[in-house]
């Protein structure tokens, strides 16, 4: 199964604390990060702009995908920054896709090292497709700032909201850098040895997981309901589905 974002069907995560229970995600990615989506676009929605398989508002930085004046689309792995004059620059990484790879899941990551090499991996289908380098930049902040499935930001106009259709199967943040192998393997083992069941189908993370207190959000989109999508590290922080004007519920 899978869950297939359109215009009328946008999920995103709220940036703070649920019900005093979950802890709040909005600085995960201002320092090392990991994060990782497996969808797949469809190309008929895409335009001369960039439309947003998940993203931070504001100045939008996450993976997205694209088509040029010539019909030709790639995926892009995107994040902002300000230099040591205060003036705000975007980096990107862009990836060619073929018919055959729009036309199919395909696996997006992003590993961050804020630390030490300074820099933020983007991978396709676990292939390394470029590196981007901030040495001497600094990245933007998204505290406060909502997790998008599907665009940009709903907040704002209509123009600048980057909405795309996608089709979703996983997806998952942690605030922390990991390798490519350990992706893979939290891709291949996150519906069975890294997880258990709770009820019904419904899987939690084991308590022994060696990434279960560094995840912002784990979700396979099996399973959801018309308003939210199931988290596997149980955080409380999990895509809820979008009502303009109503974003709490």
């Amino acid at each position: 199964m899978s869950l297939k974002v359109t215009k009328d069907n946008i999920f995103f995560i709220l940036p703070e604390s649920r019900y005093a229970v979950s802890r709040r995600i909005d600085k995960d990615m201002d320092e090392d990060f990991t994060l990782h989506v497996t969808a797949k676009i469809f190309k008929e929605s895409l335009g001369i702009n960039e439309s947003f398989l998940v993203a931070r508002n504001g100045m939008h930085s996450g993976i997205s995908a694209y088509k040029d004046d010539w019909g030709n689309y790639s995926a892009i792995f995107v994040y902002w920054f300000k230099d040591n004059n205060g003036n705000y620059k975007v980096k990107q990484i862009f990836k060619p896709l073929t018919v055959e790879e729009i036309d199919s899941f395909n696996e997006y990551t992003m590993i961050c090292d804020h630390y030490e090499e300074r820099q933020i991996k983007c991978y396709f289908n676990d292939e390394c497709v470029g590196i981007i380098n901030y040495d001497n930049d600094e990245k933007i902040s998204y505290e406060h700032s909502f997790y998008w499935f599907g665009c940009g930001s709903m907040i704002g106009p209509e123009e600048h909201r980057s909405i795309g259709e996608f089709e979703y199967k996983l997806c998952f943040l942690l605030n922390k850098k990991i390798t490519m192998s350990e992706v893979c393997h939290i891709i291949d083992y996150q519906s069975d040895k890294l997880s258990h069941v709770v009820f019904n189908d419904l899987r939690k993370l084991n308590y022994d997981c060696e990434y279960r207190n560094n995840f912002a959000f784990l979700c396979d989109f099996k399973h959801y309901n018309r308003y939210k999508v199931w988290d596997i590290s149980f955080s409380g922080n999990y895509p809820q589905f979008y009502i303009e004007r109503n974003i709490y519920f």
